[in-house]
């Protein structure tokens, strides 16, 4: 390395030592103040592989514990509300018809085999993966999303009956859907763009009793890349934000109040549910199926009379308005089903959801740092 100033040697050293003490989020800030204002790129490379370092350690695995199953209590409406706010979650089993999963992944997946990001064929319905993995926001995802987000069995499962009956157990009986329904496209081999630990309050806002339905369309082991919850984290509020490369670009900072609760995760099934409100902390654990990609949905329920903000009652993306999305749908039951619902409109605060000044440059090197281990993985 070309020599350095003492001052900025010392700098340099000090950015080493926390990040060998840990201290990632100090260092690598440290390391990127230097290095862009000395214009140095050996130091610019130093702070790439911070920024690899960084990512790997993010993207490991947490400690995990069993998520409690809630199907004991799933007749007793009182103590299904009471263990929900007790853990901030409910996992239950065999709640979605298994053929109704399977109509909408036969759908996406021949989006997919269309597309290119997965092999069609007889194999077609695993999902198995070909080609680079596709990160969220590039055109390529694009492409691909705007034809998924058009189908209408992914809008109408949000309506099942099995599963609308247990949201409006869980809530009460005004409970519905918002339209804004998600889907998630996680490919194998990519575990720094998994969905870091975040809350959906920040996305959302609105009410903070909205709560999510995450539910797989298959079986989903833990290696899969299942959900996790950081149990009891609902009670500890609306959490800052950092930059991230995987869905939602956000990831919410854990202080350490936090530090003593558990990560819990389990095996899902398919037709199996996790639902937790939009306070809770929760992650994607990274997809280390060796081929497979991962396709899960979510929806947001919440009560009649509480408070949405109007992205809620729009496609995710608001790439398209809804009569492009209706359009060649075979039933006008779910259109504009919402207009019937009783809410209040309020407006969305982008101070929750801003992330810091300098987030451009931190993505632009994590980008940078992604590409690196992808081909370091794929030359061994």
């Amino acid at each position: 390395m070309t020599t350095l100033a003492p001052e900025v040697a010392a700098e340099v050293q000090k950015a080493e030592q926390l990040v060998a003490r840990g201290e990632y989020d100090a260092g690598i800030a440290l390391m990127q103040r230097v290095a862009r204002a000395s214009g140095s790129q050996p130091l610019m490379d130093r702070l790439i592989e911070m920024r690899m370092q960084d990512l790997e350690r993010e993207s490991a695995a947490p400690a995990l514990h069993s998520m409690r199953e809630s199907n004991d209590v799933l007749s007793d409406e009182q103590a299904l509300r009471a263990r929900l706010d007790e853990d901030g979650y409910l996992f239950l089993r065999g709640i979605v018809p298994v053929d109704r999963l399977l109509h909408l992944r036969d759908q996406i997946t021949s989006i997919l085999a269309e597309e290119g990001w997965i092999e069609g064929g007889e194999r077609r319905l695993l999902a198995v993966a070909s080609g680079r993995p596709c990160r969220e926001g590039q055109p390529r995802f694009f492409r691909v999303h705007d034809r998924v987000v058009r189908l209408e069995a992914l809008h109408a499962l949000a309506h099942e009956d099995s599963l609308l009956r247990l949201m409006q157990t869980v809530l009460g009986a005004t409970a519905f859907p918002h339209p804004l329904s998600i889907v998630r496209l996680i490919f194998p081999d990519s575990p720094e763009l998994s969905t870091p630990p975040h809350q959906d309050y920040p996305n959302n806002q609105g009410s903070a009793d909205l709560t999510a339905a995450w539910i797989p369309l298959a079986d989903c082991a833990v290696e899969d890349g299942s959900l996790a919850v950081l149990e009891g984290s609902h009670r500890f509020g609306v959490l800052p934000l950092r930059f991230h490369l995987g869905a939602g670009n956000r990831r919410a900072v854990l202080h350490e109040e936090l530090a003593s609760l558990r990560w819990v995760g389990a095996d899902f099934a398919a037709g199996d549910v996790l639902l937790f409100p939009s306070l809770t902390v929760h992650r994607a654990l990274a997809n280390h199926n060796a081929s497979n990609m991962r396709l899960s949905v979510d929806y947001r329920y919440q009560r009649e009379g509480e408070a949405l903000t109007p992205g809620c009652l729009q496609p995710h993306f608001q790439r398209m308005d809804w009569d492009e999305i209706y359009r060649g749908w075979q039933s006008d039951k779910l259109k504009y089903y919402w207009r019937e619902k009783q809410f209040v409109e309020v407006p969305w605060n982008p101070a929750l959801h801003d992330l810091p000044p300098e987030h451009v440059d931190e993505a632009y090197e994590k980008e940078l740092a992604f590409n690196l281990l992808f081909n370091r993985r794929r030359d061994l």
